[in-house]
């Protein structure tokens, strides 16, 4: 006989579908949390984490470039997050002469941060790579703060 589903039991499938998308894809959302999880050392040591923040997604290997007004006087970290497994990521921040100007940069398995004390007023670079095993596109979100 060929019964027709309980609510219950089409709630419960519904349920393990959206579980198993979310266990098998990844969000910018996730990547920013990983952002996040960066900037918590950061925060404990009395930085300021701003709001607005970037996100997206690239292709393996491509760099990208964010301008952004940097201030002297003002220490700087930049948290680059991703929520994909097995990319390697990669992060530097240049003044106008193209020179880098970052004290120091740690990377673990989601996520990198990069510390800036700019020597001077004015707009820098900040250039990222993510690279991944496969040739699907990798999101990300770089978020930053200041004290």
């Amino acid at each position: 006989m060929n019964r027709p589903w309980s609510r219950f039991q089409v709630l419960a499938a519904a349920c393990l579908l959206v579980l198993g998308a979310t266990c098998v894809y990844a969000t910018v959302d996730e990547s920013h949390d990983f952002a996040m999880e960066a900037a918590m050392p950061f925060v404990e040591q009395g930085f300021i984490v701003r709001e607005d923040y970037w996100n997206g997604e690239v292709k393996s290997g491509q760099k990208l470039q964010i301008t952004h007004q940097l201030f002297k006087g003002n220490e700087y970290a930049f948290w680059l997050g991703t929520s994909q497994e097995g990319v390697t990521l990669d992060m530097k921040v240049y003044d106008e002469k193209n020179q880098p100007v970052q004290i120091n940069a740690k990377a673990d398995k989601f996520f990198m941060s990069v510390r800036v004390n700019p020597p001077k007023t004015g707009t820098y670079k900040i250039v990222f790579e993510l690279k991944s095993k496969t040739d699907a596109g990798v999101l990300w979100a770089l978020a930053y703060g200041y004290r």
